[in-house]
């Protein structure tokens, strides 16, 4: 199920509808880790899925292409979000918010460092797209000019995402035992999907910031749309929701990577290999998180 709108950004336009699709020969890629800091924030976007908005701000980076480090910009950021858990007690449960555009391999890429991290001793914990679920129950997506009726759609749907993201982390800490909780799309994917205007009304109208949003996550795995790099792959034949073209695609994934640029380990895996390649630098970047920080 999904939802189209048809938005601009600057001169940009972007046609945004929810699902995501799999990609079985798509090209794969260069893993980048993006950290910043010291930055201002600002609401942006169009609409969502997930949450937390798209901050201004220079971005420092450097990616990895096997064992060799090429640094892109003068300065990379190795801090931690200071509430990089909700406790102390539960520092072996990691929460990952999988994101990407359209015909990004997510599917496949989850099945990959799912198998990984259970061969390592981790639970994995899956949360489901909550935009999928609201559709696939019945819940119809007002529109872009849906006024008050887009902004109850998209609270409510903030509220089960929370709700539901809570829920899996809760029950995961109860376990005992180490375990790796991810969430498909998380709540800074809202905005790639809303108004700017709008979006900072939800905000603000929920007591919420997007610091507070980024920080719920340990890490964010980016999948690069095939229509980014990987041109020749990029189909909507097995999503009937996915209509966006190949430039839409892509300006649709440029959008996400901006509105999750602040969190401070932000892993874009680009399609600069072939497909086996980019789910194991996805697997590797995932594995990296959580061996850094044991």
């Amino acid at each position: 199920a999904g939802r189209m709108m048809l938005l601009f950004r600057g001169n940009r336009k972007i046609l945004n509808l929810t699902r995501g699709c799999m990609c079985p020969k798509l090209k794969g890629g260069e893993r980048v880790l993006s950290t910043n800091s010291n930055t201002k924030n600002s609401g942006s976007g169009i609409m969502g899925f997930v949450m937390g908005g798209c901050a201004g701000g220079g971005l420092a980076y450097y990616s990895l292409m096997g064992s060799k480090k090429q640094q892109h910009t003068n300065t990379v950021s190795t801090r931690k979000s200071s509430s990089h858990h909700y406790d102390q007690e539960a520092a072996n449960i990691y929460r990952i918010a999988l994101t990407g555009g359209p015909c990004g391999g997510k599917s496949s890429s989850l099945e990959a460092f799912s198998k990984e991290l259970s061969a390592r001793g981790y639970n994995v914990y899956r949360a489901p797209e909550i935009p999928t679920i609201l559709i696939n129950g019945g819940a119809e997506y007002p529109g872009i000019d849906g006024g008050e009726k887009l902004f109850e759609f998209e609270t409510h749907l903030m509220n089960l995402q929370l709700a539901s993201e809570d829920a899996f982390y809760g029950i995961a800490k109860s376990q005992n035992k180490p375990g790796v909780v991810v969430m498909d799309r998380g709540m800074l994917d809202i905005p790639a999907y809303l108004p700017e205007k709008l979006w900072k009304e939800i905000l603000e109208r929920n007591n919420l910031t997007e610091n507070q949003l980024i920080d719920r996550y340990d890490m964010v795995l980016h999948l690069v749309s095939a229509a980014n790099g990987a041109e020749q792959f990029y189909t909507t034949s097995n999503n009937q929701a996915r209509k966006e073209t190949v430039e839409e695609a892509r300006a649709l994934d440029e959008t996400m990577i901006e509105c999750w640029k602040n969190h401070p380990r932000h892993a874009v895996i680009d399609n600069s290999t072939d497909f086996a390649g980019k789910l194991s630098r996805a697997t590797a970047a995932v594995v990296e998180m959580i061996e850094s920080d044991i």
